[in-house]
């Protein structure tokens, strides 16, 4: 068994990293277990099928195996490819450990694993959460993911603790994960040095519009829940003019809502009228990052309830 550090040296013997793919490998052991940690790698729960993303020199490919889960590895550099082949050939051989040499962002992803576990180059931190969302909209039950993120792009996921990071890529997160912040990172974990920081994240599969909390909470309001189109599309339109008050923000309907989605452009101003004399005086002055995510279903739930209001007296 090698050390992180180890496995990186035997990879940069003759390799350098590509910056343009955002490498920058972890030689620090103390990280792998606590990736280990917050992903309950230990096989007292489940035997898991895992997919990882950037294999890198292999360290925690390694830590995945020792484990014994089952570990499809997709990797861009085919240098890599060969260091990881040389290194887990026997793991190879078995089938515990199948190696798709691609980008993670185009290729064709297998149908039968359950979690994703990987240290990813940050720049593709976003587009590989659509990614994600895309399969599981498409039928494939990931139940929970652990990464490592951008310092910065972590905190903003997590919006909800950090009220100055609040966005819409903290809402539309949220909806489908509930997200734990991990251990902080240091650039001194990594060959070469990064020059920010980084920051462990878990994400585990949630339905939150269909929750126990949420639907007893919107009963308690006489309010159906609203689906996730509406809820992105009218926090997107808000926080792209963040300093706007939600009744000016959103006084034109956003561009994502459609006549074909149900939504009259000639009858939103009614709509939106009703909806927020619902919610109250304080709601009419709120800007966007004031507002809990439980404010923002409540508010998509009565824009729904005064769209079904308008439609019956039409």
């Amino acid at each position: 068994m090698y050390t992180s550090r180890q496995l990186a040296d035997i990879l940069l013997t003759n390799y350098y990293s590509n910056s343009d793919l955002g490498q920058n490998f972890l030689i620090d052991d103390s990280v792998i277990e606590s990736i280990s940690s917050l992903a309950d790698l230990n096989l007292k729960s489940k035997k898991r099928k895992i997919l990882e993303i950037g294999l890198g020199p292999g360290a925690l490919t390694q830590k995945l195996l020792q484990y014994g889960h089952e570990v499809i590895g997709i990797e861009i550099d085919k240098t890599i490819c060969n260091h990881i082949s040389q290194i887990f050939e026997k793991e190879i051989n078995s089938k515990q450990l199948i190696l798709i040499e691609g980008d993670a962002l185009q290729s064709e992803w297998p149908p039968d694993f359950t979690d994703i576990i990987a240290n990813i180059p940050y720049q593709i931190s976003s587009p590989l959460l659509e990614r994600i969302t895309t399969v599981c909209n498409n039928g494939h039950k990931i139940e929970s993911c652990v990464f490592m993120f951008q310092e910065e792009f972590a905190r903003r996921i997590s919006g909800d603790k950090y009220i100055s990071n609040r966005g819409p890529l903290w809402i539309s997160t949220s909806l489908d994960w509930e997200i734990t912040l991990g251990r902080k990172i240091s650039s001194s974990s990594f060959k070469p040095q990064p020059k920010i920081e980084s920051r462990l994240v878990n994400l585990k599969r949630r339905e939150l519009l269909i929750s126990k909390e949420i639907l007893e909470y919107l009963e308690s309001k006489n309010l159906e829940a609203p689906n996730k189109r509406l809820i992105r599309a009218i926090s997107a339109t808000s926080f792209n003019q963040r300093r706007k008050k939600l009744r000016n923000s959103l006084k034109r309907q956003p561009s994502k809502l459609k006549l074909k989605h149900g939504y009259d452009p000639k009858k939103w101003e009614i709509i939106m009228k009703s909806a927020f004399l619902s919610m109250g005086d304080r709601f009419f002055d709120s800007r966007p990052e004031e507002l809990s995510l439980q404010d923002w279903i409540e508010f998509s739930a009565q824009i729904m309830k005064s769209k079904k209001e308008l439609q019956t007296l039409s």
